[in-house]
């Protein structure tokens, strides 16, 4: 190597036993234990078909991406004490190196898991009301009717809506829809700068440092110039016409901190929102009947 790629490499070296001692030896957020697999409330039911075998599997990897979050979440916080310290060039470097995709993962998490959590949920408590209710069809909305047909898309507003009304046969579900509505809100895609979206379909803001999309293209209602009695002008809207403008815009980076804030608090509403789908299936399964004794 040469004498600026020795110099490179001594930097990582350095960075990444400082952060091996945050993460060991100091407290990070989030804190807490990790979450367990605590599923054998799921025993000895009288399940339709492999439905227990089902939930469990969707249960145990929902568990895991929560877990994931939380640990991906503590390794941004320790990263974030490491650069504290460090002048802007090296801060990029490290950032580029170690963090930038770790912010990336944590910041998709929030809009992720909303629709995981309605996935798993819908697919779980439909499994259970097969289970006590023989009058109830094996049908979810969007399933295909005839041969012919495909399997209707969804988009997140009718997912929760058929989940909200497949779980209202239980008044207590409530808690549980309302916290998963607590997740991915307007405020936080606001406080985040659309990033998931925009980093999805178009040019995102970028992190920590450096403007995106300095020109911009807008459609907008067209205007003139129109005197009025002192002489000076206004503009006037004309009806019915639009407009293309072009400016100077520009994205600014997100401040990695503020964001980092706002993400914690995106994963302590989605761990409360597993914890009240966790009691909600752990109440409404005692309904199916017990598995008759052989001896």
């Amino acid at each position: 190597m040469n004498h600026e790629q020795l110099k490179h490499a001594q930097l990582l070296r350095q960075a990444f036993d400082e952060y091996l001692v945050h993460v060991h030896e100091l407290p990070l957020d989030p804190g807490g234990k990790l979450l367990g697999y605590n599923f054998d409330f799921l025993k000895g039911r009288k399940w339709h078909a492999l439905a227990d075998a089902m939930i469990q599997c969707d249960l145990r990897e929902l568990t895991n991406l929560i877990n994931g979050w939380s640990s991906s979440l503590r390794r941004w916080h320790a990263w974030s004490m490491v650069l504290e310290a460090r002048e802007e060039r090296q801060a990029w470097e490290l950032r580029s190196e170690f963090l930038d995709s770790l912010v990336h993962e944590c910041l998709l998490m929030p809009s992720s898991i909303r629709d995981t959590i309605t996935f798993v949920a819908t697919a779980a408590f439909h499994q259970v009301r097969l289970s006590i209710d023989q009058s109830y069809r094996d049908y979810l909305e969007g399933d295909p009717k005839t041969p012919e047909e495909r399997p209707k898309p969804m988009n997140r507003p009718q997912k929760e809506r058929r989940l909200s009304h497949l779980v209202r046969v239980w008044p207590s579900s409530s808690i549980f829809l309302e916290a998963l509505r607590e997740i991915n809100t307007q405020d936080y895609i606001a406080e985040t700068c659309n990033y998931r979206n925009l980093t999805a379909h178009s040019i995102g803001p970028r992190l920590g440092i450096g403007h995106t999309r300095t020109v911009t293209r807008s459609v907008e209602q067209a205007q003139a110039l129109k005197q009025v009695d002192d002489g000076s002008y206004i503009r006037e809207d004309i009806p019915g016409k639009l407009a293309v403008s072009y400016g100077y815009g520009g994205a600014p980076p997100l401040n990695l901190e503020a964001v980092r804030s706002a993400n914690l608090r995106q994963y302590e509403k989605a761990r409360l929102c597993y914890i009240e789908y966790g009691a909600l299936l752990k109440a409404v399964v005692k309904e199916i009947g017990p598995v008759e004794s052989s001896a």
